[in-house]
């Protein structure tokens, strides 16, 4: 009997081992499942509720001119990342901090600003740098003729709408991201001689495998998506650069970005690719029709400037002397009242972290998960244009006077 019992005892010690190892795979396994299942349960209801607030924005419609617009004098509440924000319009269609009628004219020097989501504001109004820019130069009228993927070719046909309307503009202040040549290359088709425009024929997404995965937990679980989140924090934080957690790809090297630094895709269609233009042509796109706008704003006496700002792909892999700042300080040579340059001191940002986090500075001023500047950030961009316009502070433009000959022409 005891012979018995010692064999049986040493077959469960020999098998003890691979049990063990067993047990805690399964146990491991079995853990995970039960944690994803209850993210889910508990997420589900959450998100249910949140999609049901996030309906589809009913501001934003359909434009002939300018392929997508606001409407005027409207309201809602805007979801972007983890946060949401009221949006106002006014009068024009423009994002404001409230709704209001725009005057013709205003005693204040108007200046009109245009660009892309960047100034358009992808937060509350206070957060982004044209509300911080509206509300410590309260001697000026701002006006916000942004909005997302605008490029060269809509910023012209906004000017345009604004002057046929007879609202008086002292000074506009084109903020020119990286974005617009890809825009200018594929997303953005000139119609006809009017400046309409329409968007691309065929489209392409080349969204990875762990994007979609992301995008996934995003969606579905929302305490698995926080824990991923940190982890990426934490690396980011420590310098490996890859955070593929939208459609555009990793944000440290976006495709319609990186012409400043690197090929590209000049074969598939937006927003994959360059397609059908290709990225040379696009930057002649859009010089030209940088170009026509000043040609407009010469003729009623209306002064441009110019603001180049850095993504953070460009952070990562470009220079403080991109290419896009070069090729926008010599597009500005006897056409710009000023010319501003965001580069130097993002870089500056960059390099006063500390070596062992030298990403801080994509936690610090940019939105976690995107390309666009957080409260921080703007706040950076607004000191430096607040600065310039405090330098070389904007004026009224006279009313243009009938010219002699259509003068003595009149007179009977």
């Amino acid at each position: 009997m005891h012979a018995s019992e010692a064999r049986s005892d040493s077959q469960r010690a020999g098998l003890r081992p691979g049990t063990k190892l067993a047990l805690l795979l399964l146990s491991i396994v079995f853990s995970i499942a039960a944690f994803l299942a209850l993210d889910w349960m508990v997420s589900r209801p959450i998100l249910r509720r949140a999609k049901a607030a996030a309906k589809q924005n009913p501001c934003r419609v359909p434009d002939p001119l300018r392929h997508h617009a606001m409407k005027p004098n409207c309201f809602f509440v805007e979801h972007w990342g983890h946060a949401s924000y009221d949006y106002f319009t006014n009068s024009l269609g423009f994002r404001d901090e409230k709704i209001r009628e725009v005057p013709l004219t205003d005693p204040r020097p108007r200046i009109l600003f245009l660009g892309d989501s960047f100034t358009e504001g992808e937060s509350s109004w206070q957060d982004g740098y044209v509300g911080m820019i509206a509300a410590r130069l309260p001697q000026y009228d701002f006006l916000n003729g942004a909005g997302p993927s605008y490029s060269p070719s809509i910023h012209l046909n906004v000017v345009r709408m604004v002057l046929a309307k007879g609202v008086a503009i002292d000074e506009v202040i084109v903020f020119i991201g990286t974005f617009d040549v890809f825009n200018e290359a594929g997303l953005y088709r000139d119609i006809d001689s009017s400046g309409a425009v329409a968007g691309p024929q065929r489209q392409q997404w080349n969204i990875s495998r762990y994007a979609r995965l992301r995008f996934a937990i995003a969606r579905n679980l929302l305490l698995t998506n926080r824990l991923v989140e940190f982890v990426e924090r934490f690396l980011v934080r420590h310098g490996v650069y890859h955070l593929a957690t939208d459609q555009w790809g990793d944000e440290f090297d976006l495709e319609p970005v990186a012409w400043t630094y690197r090929k590209v895709d000049e074969t598939d269609p937006h927003p994959a690719g360059y397609a059908p233009l290709g990225s040379e042509a696009g930057i002649t796109k859009e010089k030209a029709k940088m170009t026509l706008l000043w040609q407009e704003l010469e003729r009623q006496h209306i002064p441009i400037s110019v603001v180049v700002y850095p993504y953070p792909s460009q952070l990562v892999h470009d220079s403080v002397e991109s290419r896009q700042v070069k090729m926008w300080r010599e597009w500005c040579q006897g056409k710009c009242k000023r010319f501003i340059t965001l580069f130097p001191e993002f870089f500056a940002i960059k390099d006063s972290c500390p070596k062992l986090e030298p990403g801080c500075w994509y936690l610090s001023h940019f939105i976690f998960g995107d390309m666009h500047y957080d409260a921080v950030g703007n706040a950076l961009v607004a000191d430096i244009v607040i600065n310039s316009l405090k330098g070389m502070p904007p004026v009224k433009v006279l009313p243009m006077l009938p010219s002699k000959a259509g003068a003595a022409s009149s007179e009977p």
